[in-house]
Order: structure tokens, then sequence, then C-alpha cells
């Protein structure tokens, strides 16, 4: 199976086939140690604390804190006017257990001056959370200003709106929150020293027997619902009021008519007769069928350009022939989305750009070569970029005589900056994916780079950093620029044999929505496959074009920053050339100044994109989570790894803005803070885990403080780390370890459904290894194996063809295996 996959099995902290958090962070299974630490500890019982045999794990991937037993139903949630209404005498608040409300006559604080600011209209939403108790241990004093204890009781409305968080919020593949619940003040933000804030991967593949986005069509209805104020998308938890007739946004509060076509009356627990025959009004991940309003322009097609090194480096190292037959067999293959409308063109580059014609009305290929890099031109305005499904034949013909056409090339120099610039012009009229190949550094033309700065004596000092910024200037990043504004994306792959200043370059796919691939000391013995399962799965995979996004948050909370690969235009328009099923986006939060927060906090993205069949769509995730007053609550529904992700993304940017130093003391203050709170909260199984993340992060080649990993390695993992998944990011700072020697039948052969499983995950400590064992380390990126010297001589002749421990060669091994 393969790891790239959302629903990997034994993820620390990960998804089951279910789609469900796994029972243990660190891999399922009762071969894992009781505690992480050696400890006598129990294995935690939920993947984000939280009890065990408790309600089914919220969508978000938070469990539930502990729900009150014995309630019976619940009653309906209030109507708007009910919320606005005076609370009961006596000054007791109609949000018991909050310190929301009091005072009588008074409305609710929530619902109050700042609720009704648009307009003096109501705002929508639920009833505040009450404290739950239960959350951690640890008695009275947690308390503190703005932070009452447990109430005396579940509030029903607060119950009903739990419910209707598990059951209509976007399902954890595709979003999750560091917290489930969050604080209702300021005072009580904090207290909460962990970011806040969510991971999105919007396009993300579906686990294993997990039902499909559904599409939404509004064709009936004239257009698509969306509030008149702040623009949301209609969706679960938007409140209905005067029997349907109107509709309170529940980010802005905007009260607003329903269409005459999207009418319908409610039932009695004020919810729409309809609501579950609408897909949008039951699940927080839908698919919008865009109208023409949503378009500039007729829909863009897939477009592959291939910009291919061919200096002495890429002949030699077989780097050349690997990225060749990579394309040639994914062309074959027919996985290619997008049918008869996928256009293609190539061109090679060393010290000058080689274009071709690839008409298919030609016997052969066409080169046309352009040497004057101070002035580029297009040798040919048409022919460049040709039908896949016309010129197949040309441009397999073409891919099958490069290696021959350059195999006595004597030039080692690469005019990589201006061969991205003569693609631009060649694709810059309609956009698309622009796949760069190098092998050295680009020292010719324009945005040239010079080998000089590179600087071992800096590795592992603070002054390193020196090489982890672009030098001098943002050429690179205005470029990026450029080719954004053209919908145009880069994908680069760089097989170099020495220093290319990748923290230079790396900004055309930063800023473009594309990601590095580095193969450092690149041959063809040992890299062909790693090149070419990437290069196909990049080709292979869901993606959507000229695509752009937005994500929107509560009243009374704010977006502090966007980390991933994209580049945002004016405030808040995140650009997404070409986003696809892995692209990964952290959007950190935080409370607005001198504003009452909502009592909810709902967070909605919309990302509108051409699907490679031509069609528009807008997929939009909505996810929604209680604020509350309890510190307990809010730490019991941490969610481990989501906020580990979180914290890596602001040692990394602090890191780059400061110093690799101050970086990791970012790390250990906040490794201090989560023991601190744990003292506070011993119960609390987030934080018990959450230090041995960040441990992971500390001895990790992102962040450690030595001078074994090259400027170029640490730039590529700190790119990476940028993109990745929350579950594959977890595994680069806990890697998942698993025994061979013993593995269980059942891990011999595949499923039904093609699938293998994976023996049980054991945890990172030498008590889990023996002499005579045969254990796999994996990280999401590469495998290690490592063999106990007493291990079994039976084994050794089967797999290697050694009789004994002392006969094993490490290199030939790994041919084998490998």
């Amino acid at each position: 199976m393969n790891p790239y996959q959302a629903g990997y099995p034994g993820q620390p902290g990960g998804m089951d086939q279910s789609g469900q958090p796994a029972t243990n962070p660190f891999g399922a299974g009762g071969g894992v140690r009781s505690s992480p630490f050696g400890g006598g500890a129990a294995p935690p019982t939920s993947a984000f604390g939280g009890a065990a045999g408790g309600p089914p794990p919220m969508g978000g991937g938070m469990a539930p804190p502990p729900m009150g037993g014995g309630m019976g139903a619940p009653p309906p949630p209030p109507t708007v006017n009910q919320m606005r209404s005076a609370p009961p005498a006596g000054g007791a608040s109609p949000f018991p257990g909050t310190g929301m409300g009091g005072g009588a006559g008074g409305p609710p604080a929530a619902f109050g001056a700042a609720a009704t600011a648009a307009g003096g209209r109501p705002m929508g939403g639920y009833a505040a959370d009450p404290s739950l108790g239960g959350g951690c241990g640890g008695g009275g004093g947690m308390g503190g200003p703005g932070m009452q204890q447990a109430g005396t009781g579940q509030d029903a409305y607060s119950a009903q709106f739990l419910k209707d968080v598990e059951a209509f919020n976007s399902p954890a593949h595709f979003i999750r929150s560091s917290v489930s619940r969050l604080p209702n003040s300021v005072s009580g933000r904090q207290r909460v020293n962990i970011p806040l804030g969510v991971i999105l991967q919007p396009l993300a593949p579906l686990p294993p027997e997990m039902e499909e986005v559904p599409s939404v069509n509004f064709g009936t209805v004239g257009t698509i619902v969306r509030c008149k104020q702040c623009r949301t998308y209609v969706n679960p938890f938007v409140q209905w009021e005067a029997n349907g007739r109107r509709w309170n946004c529940n980010l802005c509060g905007f009260s607003q008519l329903t269409p005459d076509t999207y009418y319908a009356s409610l039932d009695e627990s004020g919810k729409r007769m309809d609501r579950f025959q609408r897909p949008e009004l039951h699940k927080g991940a839908v698919e919008y069928i865009a109208p023409g309003e949503y378009m500039v322009r007729p829909p863009q097609p897939p477009v592959f350009m291939f910009v291919i090194d061919v200096s002495y480096t890429a002949v030699v190292t077989g780097m050349l022939q690997t990225v060749v037959e990579s394309i040639k067999e994914a062309i074959q293959s027919g996985n290619i989305p997008g049918g008869q409308r996928v256009q293609v063109g190539i061109i090679t580059f060393d010290t000058s750009l080689h274009f071709y014609n690839l008409n298919s009305n030609l016997s052969q290929p066409q080169m046309l070569v352009v040497s004057d890099l101070e002035d580029l031109f297009l040798p040919l305005p048409d022919d460049i970029l040709v039908p896949l499904a016309e010129s197949e034949s040309a441009i397999l013909n073409l891919l099958d005589s490069l290696p021959s056409i350059f195999a006595e090339t004597k030039v080692n120099e690469s005019c990589l900056g201006s061969a991205v610039k003569g693609a631009f012009m060649a694709m810059k009229h309609i956009g698309g994916k622009l796949l760069v190949f190098g092998a050295c550094i680009p020292s010719v033309g324009e945005l040239a780079l010079k080998s000089t700065r590179d600087n071992p004596r800096l590795l592992g000092t603070d002054r390193e950093v020196e090489l982890l910024r672009p030098a001098g200037n943002d050429l690179y990043k205005d470029l990026a620029t450029e080719l954004t504004r053209a919908q145009i994306s880069v994908e680069m792959f760089l097989a170099p044999q020495s220093y290319v200043d990748l923290a230079s370059i790396c900004p055309l796919a930063k800023y473009t929505g594309g990601d590095v691939h580095y193969y450092p000391q690149f041959h063809i013995n040992h890299s062909y496959g790693k090149l070419k399962t990437e290069l196909n799965h990049v080709l292979t995979r869901y993606m959507g074009w000229e695509a752009v996004m937005r994500v929107r948050v509560s009243r009374g909370w704010k977006i502090t920053k966007f980390n991933g690969h994209l580049y945002i235009r004016g405030q808040d328009l995140l650009v997404v050339p070409n986003c696809h099923a892995d692209q990964t986006f952290a959007i950190q939060i935080d409370m607005e100044e001198n504003v009452t927060p909502d009592p909810v906090l709902c967070v909605q993205s919309a990302l509108l994109y051409t699907n490679c069949e031509g069609e528009r769509r807008i997929r939009v995730h909505t996810w929604a989570g209680l604020t509350t007053a309890n510190y307990n609550d809010i730490i019991a529904s941490i969610d481990v790894q989501a906020t580990a992700v979180m914290m890596s993304h602001v040692a990394l940017e602090h890191s780059l803005k400061t110093n690799q130093t101050e970086g990791r003391n970012k790390l250990n203050t906040m490794c201090q803070q989560v023991v601190q709170a744990s003292n506070l909260c011993p119960s609390s199984e987030a934080l018990q885990f959450l230090p041995l993340y960040i441990m992971g992060m500390l001895k990790s080649a992102a962040f450690r403080g030595t001078n074994d990993i090259q400027a170029d390695m640490r730039t590529y993992i700190w790119m990476r780390l940028e993109t990745l998944s929350v579950s594959q990011a977890a595994a680069f700072f806990y890697p998942r370890m698993m025994a061979l020697h013993n593995a269980p039948d059942s891990c011999l052969q595949p499923d039904e459904h093609g699938r293998i499983a994976l023996p049980e995950m054991l945890n990172l400590t030498s008590e889990s290894m023996t002499q005579d064992g045969v254990y796999l380390l994996e990280d999401g990126d590469s495998i290690l194996m490592w063999l106990g010297r007493a291990v079994d001589t039976g084994f050794l002749q089967a797999v290697f063809g050694a009789s004994s421990f002392e006969q094993l060669d490490s290199a030939s091994a790994e041919a084998v295996v490998g």
C-alpha cells in the first residue's frame, strides 16, 4: 500500500481505514509499549485525548469531550429571537457555566452590541458552551481570571450543537484543527500556549470506502446561495428563522431573505425540512458546479510543459534518461487526466534553449535553438504546445531521441533561469504546469547564480540561515509572481552532484503552488525508481487548474498567517495556479482585540478551480467548534498531530526570520509550556505526547544544530515540510517502526481490495528491539532496515542470500530490498 495515500494504517495518531482517528497516536495494537517514555502509564485511548469508549471522533479529527448522560433527547436549538430575549429572572445566565450573560434584563454578551453591529441585525448561532466536567484532573485553582470551573450540568443546546459538529463538520482528511474547543476570551487565549489554527487539504484523496464529495448544482435556484455581506456559502451551521423565509450567516451574523427558489419550511426543531435532501445543508464538504459568473475566460485545459536540463551532468548521471523514460511511460499509461484536452510541450537547455516543433504533420520534430539569452524570443509562434492526442507519436519520438542527441555533449553549465522565462513566453497565453528538471546550478543567462555562495563553515552555526535565504535579491520571487499572474505553476525536479543554491531557486515553486523534488548525488543506478515514481505521481494525481481560494472565519477571530506554497493577492485571496490532491495549507488564527467572539468558531474555505474535464468547480469545506471558558476542555480537545504541525510551521518561520538557534529555542519554550500545562492537567494524553513530537522536531534534519546537513538539503526539507499533510509531517518527526521477523500471517497477502496490512507499530525506543529481530523504520520519505546480530539465518538466506550475519554486505543488501 502506498504510504503517501490517505488512510495509510498505523500512522501515529492517524486515521484508520474508516477515516476515523486511530486509537493510539503511535500505532494501534497490543504490541505497543505502555508508554513511549518507558513508564508505566497506560497507552492513550484516543489520538487526541479524551476517554475511551466515548462518542466517535468529531469531524476535523478531534474527539469530543465527554458528554453528559441520562439527558434524553435534547430540545431544539433556540431561534434568534429566543437568544435575544432577556435572561432568566434573578440574573441567572442563559448559558450556564460560560460566564456569559448575567444581569437581569440584559442580552447575553455575545449577542449584544457587538453582535448587532451589522445594521442592527441579530446574530445567528448556537448558545455558548457550558464548562464540561472531567476534561482534566487537577481540581480547583485551575480557573484564574476569566476561566471558570465546570458547570452544574450539560447545556442541552450545546449538546445538540456537538452532535451537529460530529455529523456535519468537514471530514478530518480535509481539515484538522489544533483544538476542537477554543477559548472564548483573550485572557483564556493567553493561557493556551499552543498555536491555534487549522490544517487544510482541500482536494485530499479519500480514505478507503469513504464516499465521494457530493456535487451541488444550483442551476434550478438561479445562483449559489451566499451571505450578502461576507460571501460565506450556505452550510449546515447557518440558522433559519421566520419558518425558513430568512437565514442568518454563521460567520458574520447577517440576516437575509431566503431566495424564493430555495425556500423550504422548518420542522419543530427549527431545521429545514429538506436539509437531508440538500448536501450543502448536512455535509461540511461539498463541491458546487460553478455557473458562468465564476469564469473570466473559457476553462483552461491541462497543460504540461517539460523543461529538461541536457548538460553533461544530466547526461552522464542518467538523469536525462530517467526523465524521458518516466514521461514516456506516464503518457503511454493513459493515466494523465484530461483526455483529449491535454496539451504538452518540451524545451531542453544547457547554455542555450532548444525549442521543438511538435506539429503532428511533420515527419519528425524540428529543433530550434535560441543562443541569445539576453534577448529571448520564441522561434515559432505555434506548435510548441500541442494537443497530446494529436501529436503523441511526435512527442514519444522526441523523448526517445533526446538521450542520443545529447550523448556526446561537453557543455556543463545551465541557463535554468532563462529556460523558465522561455517556457513562460510559450505558455503565458494559457497557463499550466511547468515541470523543470535540473542537474547543476544556473550559472549563465538570466537569473544566474554563483556556486561560491556555498560556505560549509557556516553549517551548524547561527549564520547558517544566511545560506537558507535567497541570495541578495528577490529576482526568482519576482519571476514567480509573473508566472502566477499567468496561472503557471512550477514543479522542480533537481538532481545535482553539488551545490545549486536551492534557497534562491525554490521561490519559483513556493509562490506558484508547486513543489521541490530533490535528489542529491543522483545516479540512475540507485535513484531511478524514486524520481520516476514521484514524476508519475505528479502527472497523474487529481488536480485543479487556475485555482483561487478564500478562507473565512467567524466574527471575533482573524487569520494571522497562511503557511504553504501559494501566492497571496490583495488581502486574503490565495492564488494556486495548480492545486492538487497533496496540496496542504496551514492557517493560523487568533482572537481579535476588543471584540467579543461568537460562541461558535466557524472556518470555511472555498477553492474555485477548473478540473481536468474542463468543469469549473467550488470545493467548500466548513468546520465549526464551540468556544469555552474551561481551560480543561480546551486542553482535552487538542489534536496532537495537527498541533505538532502548527508548531513546526511557527518554528520554521521563526528560524528563517532570525536564526536556527532561535527556532530551536522557540520549540523548547513551547515544550516547557506544554509540560507546565500537563502538571495542571495530569490526565491529558495530548500533553503527554506533544513533547515527544517536539523532541522529534529538535532531533530532525529540519532543526538540529549540526554541521552534517548541507544548505541545499536543509532548504529542501523546509520546503517539503511546508506542504506535507498532517499524517506525513507527523511521521517525519516521529517515524513509524515495525517488526518484520514476527509479522503475523495477515501481513503476507493482500486483502480483497489489494491492500496489505502492516505489522503493529512499535514505540521508538531500544526497549522495543531485540538482537534477533528485523525492523523497518519509515518516515514517509525513506525506509531503513535494521537487523540484529542474532537474526535467524534462515531469514538472511531467504531474503539476502547470505548464510550468516557476518557475510551480509549493506550495499548488496540494499540492492536486494530497494
